[in-house]
Order: structure tokens, then C-alpha cells, then sequence
């Protein structure tokens, strides 16, 4: 029998700030580790840049000041990759997973994240795949437009952060800074690469991400506060 995660569907709270989604992972990763349920948090953040653990300030085009004045937060992440960003009309999904059981293998959980979010883009019309350079792996793309950004961490091999999905997100954001440090590539969106429909709403798309996230992972649908 499946093992079952809880859904807590933030969207329709509002956006969530950065700080207040990382304090909510840490909460659920507590939880995680002493045998509680698994936790998949869905989300709309406000705008924010977040610092990899791979990364430098190096990659950062503007200055702080400069996005303070645009409220767009800066934030240092205990993620993998370098820099991203995440604000509106972006699907944003942290998964708290505990992978201990027969699960332990990193690039098998980054790939099964990849393909729950491949599943959802064809849901909406958009043909994505996994880039065949190593320099942009874990992520998705349409051609050389990411679409998709992932980023996570494991300890004790319990899943936080995640995967950020464009949807109808402000593309110019991504101008400010080299984003995952690759320099080569755009940026793309589900609005984007479907200009004769209108902009899929977040609600759907997540509902969607949910429904193939729980098939990829083999998890039932747990409780959803």
C-alpha cells in the first residue's frame, strides 16, 4: 500500500512570503523525521530571488539596493543550484518526503520531479523535456527556454525546497540575474508557449501537478487542511 502525503494547497491564502514557507518546511521536516506524515506545500510566493548553495552574488546583474527598490527580497537558500527567482504566477511546490524507505538516490528523486513536471506541461499544451547538457540538469525545457527550475535538499535523507514552475510569471524578472548560472539560455513560461489560449490559472495547474506528483512518487493523497 502506498505510503500517503498531505496536500496543503496555499494559493488560496494569497502569495507567501519566502521566509514564511522555508519556517513551514522546517516545521514539516521536524515532523518528518520524528515518523509524521509527508507534506507537499503548494504556492504562489511573493517576488524574491534565492541563492543556491552553488552560487555567488557574482551572478546577481543589479544591486540590492536596486531590488529593494522594485520589491523583489533576496534571500541565501540551503539548496542545491545556484541563482533563481520565484514571484507570481509561478507554481512553486516544496515537497517534505522522507526517502529513507527504499528510495535513496538523489538524481532518482530530482528525475522523478522532472517528469511530474514534463506530465503537467502536456496537460496544458506544452511539449518539455529534460536538457541533454549537463550543465542544466535538473530543470525542464522547452527547446532552449527553461520552464522549470529545481532545487532541493536532503538531510537525513528528508526532502525541502523543491521545484518552481513558470506559468504566467513576469519573464523580465529573470533578466536580473544569470539564472541557475547558465548565461546561454532564456526563459520560457505555460502562457508563453501558448499565446492563442488564455494564461492557465495556478489553481488548475496545481491541481494537475498534484495528481501526477502523487502517480510519479507512488503516494496516496494523505490529508488536505
Amino acid at each position: 500500500m502506498p505510503r500517503t502525503v498531505d496536500v496543503v494547497n496555499l494559493l488560496p491564502e494569497g502569495r507567501v512570503s519566502w521566509d514564511a514557507a522555508f519556517a513551514l518546511q522546517r516545521e514539516a521536516e521536524a515532523r518528518v523525521k520524528a515518523g509524521g506524515d509527508e507534506t507537499l506545500f503548494l504556492l504562489e510566493h511573493e517576488d524574491v530571488i534565492t541563492v543556491g548553495r552553488n552560487a555567488g552574488l557574482g551572478e546577481l546583474l543589479v544591486s540590492e539596493d536596486f531590488l529593494l527598490q522594485r520589491g523583489v527580497a533576496l534571500r541565501v537558500a540551503d539548496r542545491g543550484g545556484k541563482l533563481t527567482f520565484h514571484g507570481p504566477g509561478q507554481l512553486v511546490a516544496y515537497p517534505v518526503l522522507d526517502l529513507a524507505h527504499g528510495r535513496r538516490d538523489v538524481r532518482r528523486y530530482v528525475c522523478d520531479l522532472e517528469e511530474t513536471l514534463i506530465r503537467t506541461a502536456r496537460d496544458f499544451g506544452v511539449t518539455a523535456a529534460r536538457s541533454p547538457v549537463p550543465e542544466r540538469k535538473a530543470s525542464v525545457w522547452v527547446e532552449n527556454d527553461k520552464l522549470a527550475a529545481i532545487g532541493v535538499h536532503l538531510s537525513r535523507w528528508v526532502t525541502t525546497h523543491g521545484a518552481a514552475l513558470n506559468v504566467s510569471t513576469d519573464l523580465a524578472r529573470f533578466s536580473l540575474f544569470i539564472p541557475c548560472g547558465i548565461a546561454d539560455g532564456g526563459v520560457t513560461s505555460l502562457s508563453r508557449e501558448t499565446p492563442n489560449k488564455p494564461p492557465p490559472a495556478l489553481p488548475e495547474v496545481a491541481e494537475c501537478f498534484v495528481s501526477h506528483f502523487l502517480k510519479v512518487f507512488d503516494r496516496g493523497k494523505g490529508k488536505t487542511p
